[in-house]
């Protein structure tokens, strides 16, 4: 009864995004019980779509005491399973997905105990398991039809992959947004966890934005930050060469904006796998390289996470289909020889 519960679980996780989808394995179940009890899991599973307030919720499972599944679902909120909005001064609740939101809020707080090490090992076990499952099989879909957009809070619509953004546009979304809550970097806590340790900065590199980032400081998983901080950790960020990415679940659930690096980062990791990583991603930029300016020193090269630049002769190329056009090659170029370009505008 324990695991059917479980896989039910994961059904329910599906629909709502596949970021990292729920595969039915032992790995999975013992990810999912570290997480969820069984009580938890249940009422989860019984949770809708769409934001729910305890009544309805009380109503729908047919239990006649209010305050008992109030209670619960505020457990659950404490443990980062589900996400509190309050509007008119009632609380709605919203079951998350592994990605972006339950994944993030376990690890947010940079907590280094027992717990966190054991979810660690077990996520990893279980992101093992499931790339060997999936090879062989097809990927579980949504049980309710993804938006193929999304709007990002800047009011540009973007596909339902993860956002590749450069500098300018990540400052034009902090300041399009009343809230950033921001804590360490999930997968770089993680590899220190694992004593994989990553010399990237981490403190204050996962952000939260809008209205679930009040929720997120509200239950201790991030710390509020002023735009002035947001910004400073942006350059921070851009100083050491780290992609920003943007992901949410069909404009729901948490809008998240990391700070990534190539070599822990799990979305960076599988985009390098791909075979063509800018179709992987959603990207509206390209790195473009003059070839007059570039004095050929290759200081970009190493600094690319994809591999989408090489060294011939005395230039340096770019292959576009690996650009994935962050610009963290631009940085550190010495001659202002490199420029991002709309990727629709550019023949490629």
């Amino acid at each position: 009864m324990t695991k059917e519960v479980y896989q039910k679980l994961g059904e329910a996780l599906n629909a709502r995004s596949v970021t990292i989808p729920s595969v039915p394995c032992d790995e999975f179940f013992a990810f999912a019980e570290a997480l969820f009890t069984p009580e938890q899991a249940e009422l989860a599973c019984s949770m809708p779509l769409e934001p729910v307030a305890a009544d309805d919720l009380a109503a729908k499972i047919g239990e006649a005491d209010i305050r008992k599944v109030e209670k619960k679902l505020e457990e659950m909120a404490d443990k980062g399973l589900i996400t509190v909005q309050e509007r008119e001064g009632k609380k709605y609740y919203e079951f998350l997905p592994f990605v972006p939101g339950i994944i993030e809020l376990q690890f947010m707080k940079g907590e280094v105990n027992e717990h966190a090490k054991r979810l660690t090992v077990l996520l990893r076990d279980y992101l093992k398991a499931m790339r060997a499952i999936m090879k062989t099989a097809s990927p579980p879909t949504p049980a309710a039809a993804p938006a193929v957009t999304k709007t990002i809070p800047v009011n540009e619509e973007v596909s339902d992959l993860v956002t590749i953004l450069p500098y300018d546009e990540v400052m034009r979304l902090i300041d399009s947004v009343d809230y950033v809550a921001a804590g360490v970097c999930v997968c770089r806590h993680q590899g220190d966890l694992l004593d994989r340790p990553c010399s990237k900065p981490k403190k204050d590199m996962c952000m939260i934005l809008g209205s679930s980032a009040q929720s997120a400081a509200s239950r201790g998983f991030a710390r509020l930050l002023s735009k002035e901080e947001a910004r400073r950790s942006i350059d921070e960020a851009e100083e050491a060469g780290l992609v920003h990415s943007f992901a949410n679940s069909s404009d729901k659930y948490i809008n998240l904006l990391c700070n990534c690096c190539g070599c822990h980062c799990l979305i960076l990791r599988n985009v390098k796998r791909s075979p063509v990583p800018s179709k992987a991603v959603f990207t509206d930029w390209v790195t473009m390289i003059s070839t007059e300016e570039c004095n050929g020193c290759g200081a970009c090269v190493d600094r690319c996470w994809m591999g989408a630049l090489k060294q011939e002769g005395d230039t340096v190329v770019r292959d576009a289909e690996r650009c994935i056009g962050c610009g963290v090659c631009m940085y550190v170029c010495p001659a202002d020889a490199m420029k991002l370009e709309r990727r629709e505008l550019v023949k490629l």
